[in-house]
């Protein structure tokens, strides 16, 4: 197929994509039994950072980097609404890093990206966009810095 053919076609897909909401790829399972217990956060410390939110909240998903040392746990209040908030929360192991916005946001996952990097993405209600299709999008890289804290490589979206 020529090259001018194949311009248009890509754009379709890209925009047919996008309105309809994105997710990232799955790298594969991430569950904490791939780690060693030492490099996993205990309940008692997940239970104590989610307490730190309020009762309403409980966790939803969890995984971790290819080298089992940044963990995330994502939580949510139980609301089965398209667009309802979750909060992300990190751990350097067994220590709390925190979330990495200072609110909750809807439409929010998490994915690992290589051995030490988690890539959150973000997306949002942008025009007439309906709570199934979000349109707006942006992925944040996130180690584990030099000084022991969770460092954004990427700007954070404020929509």
């Amino acid at each position: 197929m020529r090259l001018s053919r194949m311009i248009p076609l890509v754009t379709t897909v890209t925009l047919v994509a996008a309105s309809c909401g994105w997710s990232p790829p799955n790298s594969g399972s991430t569950t904490s039994s791939d780690c060693k217990p030492e490099d996993t956060p205990t309940a008692e410390t997940v239970a104590a950072a989610v307490q730190k939110l309020g009762d309403r909240w409980h966790e939803t998903s969890h995984g971790h980097t290819g080298d089992c040392r940044l963990h995330w746990v994502v939580v949510g209040t139980g609301d089965k609404a398209l667009d309802a908030a979750v909060q992300v929360l990190f751990f350097d192991r067994n220590s709390p890093l925190g979330p990495p916005t200072p609110r909750p946001r809807p439409y929010t996952t998490v994915v690992p990206l290589g051995d030490k990097i988690a890539t959150v993405q973000y997306q949002w209600l942008q025009g007439a966009d309906k709570p199934c299709c979000p349109t707006g999008i942006a992925q944040v890289r996130f180690q584990i810095g030099d000084d022991g804290k969770l460092k954004a490589l990427d700007p954070i979206p404020n929509p």
